[in-house]
Order: C-alpha cells, then structure tokens, then sequence
C-alpha cells in the first residue's frame, strides 16, 4: 500500500465473486455518493458469470475505478490483494452483493477526520430483496454511541453488551494505522475471517467512534457462505470456525482481563454456533467423524472448561458422545475433518 495525500481520500476495496446479479445496485450507490474524493478497487476473484465484463465496462468511462482479475482463492486474499493497491488516506470494504447509501462515505470520512481517528464505524441494516424497505430488513449493527474510545476499550465494551460485530463493512479504517501493524487477512480462513481481523486490529486501535446513522446494507444473499444450508457449506464453516475459536481462546491465554474475557466470550459464541452447525449436519458419520476430530485436538475439552452455561455444555457434551461413537464405527479416523461427497 503506497499513499498520496492528495489526492485520493478513500480507497473502497470490494471482492466479488459471481456478483453479476447484485453489481448494478452497488454501481448505483457508487455513482450516487456524495462524497466524491475516493477511488474503487474492484478484485474479481476468479468469477465464472458476467461479473468480469460488468465490472470491466463499469470502469471504462470512471477513471477512479480500478478492475484487478485473478483466480479464484477465497475473499481474504482477494481483499489483501486490495490493499496492496489501495493509495487512499482511508480504506473501506464493501461486499459485492451489499448496498451503501449516497452519504456512505461522506458520513465515514466526515466522521474519522474531525475526530482523527483510526476506525469509524456506522450503522448497517440487513435485508433480501430492497434496501431500506422496513418490511424486508432489520437493524444489524447497532451499538451505543461511546464517544471517542481506544479501541481495546470499543471491543471490551461491546462485546459485554453483545453487541460486537465481527464485519469489515461499515467501517472506515485509517491506511497509515493498517500499515503500521502490517495488517492483512489470514490467507488460510475458510470462513470468519473478519472476526481475526476485527480481534487482531480493534485493540492496537487508539481511537474509535461509532455513528449510528445507517449507511450501509448488508444483503441476506442465499448461498453464500454464511447463509449456506447445504452440507458442504456447513463443513466448510465448521473448518474455518474451528480455527477462528482456537485462535480466540489462545489469544485469550496470552491477554490479560478485560481483554483476555472478550475474546474468551467471543470464542464461546463462536464456539456454540460451531458446535450448533455439527448438530444438524444430515449424515451420522459426519456427526460422528468431526466430533472426534473436535475432541482429539482438545477443542471439545477447552470449551467445556470455559462454558458456565447448562445448555452450552449440554451442546459440548452431545458432541463428546458423537466423538466417541467413531470408537464403534471405525477403528481409524481421518486426519482431518471430512470432505464428505458434498465438499468437492
């Protein structure tokens, strides 16, 4: 990431993959924002649609709008792919399916300059079909206004108030704080890589503040990796949020409370929403097959010790009974976590 001060303000890095269907209304809320001091960092990540051509014919008569094609390998690296081409005083994330308001930015940058601030956030509302249609949307990120808060304080509080989002839009992030820590997405996440991100750079942030003007709408889309029924995204997200929970409750080792109680707090949710994906997978084999992987790397054993809650350790405990029903089944386990006949 290099930067010029001028004349480029924010850097708007958006990923997309198979995004055809939703470009234009984010083409729309592009060209309508009223704050104009920005350039746009599309990556396609190796789409199979019309997302190229869509993006390429976006960008032939806008010249602060840059097009970067490559193989598909996942979101995390396609947004460090962003980064090491955003110029911007600012970088802000959007998701190629999601909607901003005309004010998105100016809000944001208004907001981070007069405060001076590493990260500002903002409101955001999700829904499926229009964006602020009340009957077909909800209040997503919504936490009490703070003032002006270091950022291991914004993460300590808002996670006690459960209202921490783990998300990178709705944000604005300053690119000399980015630079300074060396941040980048973890390349390997197969899922939940904003909350590493969120966990790893909130607390070396020294000041934060929220607006809870909503700018920003976050689109339910079916199919995508958190909304994902079928077996083989629950695996998937059942990979990746292994990993993430393991590395909250280590983190959690190595901080001292409060902080050390936040990520603990987020690696129990994290880890029950985990164990609630195990549950409902279809197949018995695959039920039984993960659990003991979970059990074996001493992930079940870890959240039990931590959880207070009877119906949390109830979910912890079913899990330890489908571990060792492999014990009956199969004489060998996998190494690792299947890929089942749906992940291929």
């Amino acid at each position: 990431m290099s930067f010029q001060h001028p004349p480029i303000a924010v850097s708007v890095i958006i990923p997309a993959y198979n995004a055809a269907p939703w470009l234009p209304m984010l083409f729309d809320g592009l060209d309508a924002q009223s704050f104009r001091n920005f350039e746009v960092i599309f990556i396609n990540d190796g789409s199979t649609d019309e997302t190229a051509n869509l993006l390429d014919s976006y960008a032939v008569e806008r010249s602060n709008v840059k097009v970067i094609h490559q193989p598909n390998r996942g979101v995390a690296i396609a947004r460090n792919t962003g980064l090491d081409a955003a110029v911007g005083k600012y970088v802000a994330f959007v998701d190629a399916d999601d909607a901003i308001a005309p004010t998105y930015l100016e809000k944001l940058v208004s907001l981070a300059d007069s405060l001076d601030l590493d990260i500002a956030f903002c409101s955001a509302w999700r829904f499926i079909r229009t964006p602020g249609d009340m009957t077909d949307a909800n209040l997503l990120i919504h936490p009490k206004p703070q003032g002006v808060v270091p950022g291991k304080e914004w993460l300590e509080r808002t996670v006690a108030d459960k209202e921490w989002f783990a998300v990178v839009w709705a944000s604005l992030f300053r690119s000399g704080f980015i630079e300074d820590h060396n941040f980048r997405f973890a390349e390997g996440a197969l899922a939940s890589e904003d909350v590493l991100w969120g966990v790893a750079l909130q607390p070396r942030a020294k000041r934060v503040a929220f607006t809870p003007e909503t700018t920003y709408y976050y689109r339910n889309t079916p199919g995508s990796i958190i909304n994902d029924n079928s077996t083989k995204g629950k695996i998937k997200r059942i990979r990746g949020n292994t990993s993430v929970v393991e590395e909250l409750l280590s983190m959690s080792d190595s901080e001292s409370s409060p902080l050390a109680e936040s990520f603990r707090a987020l690696a129990l949710e994290n880890g029950r929403l985990l164990l609630g994906e195990v549950a409902e997978l279809p197949s018995l084999k695959q039920r039984i097959i993960i659990s003991s992987q979970l059990r074996k790397r001493g992930f079940l054993s870890r959240l039990l010790h931590e959880t207070k809650i009877k119906s949390h350790k109830k979910r912890i405990l079913t899990a330890y009974f489908f571990s060792f029903l492999e014990i009956f089944t199969s004489r060998t386990a996998p190494s690792e976590m299947p890929a089942s006949d749906t992940d291929k």
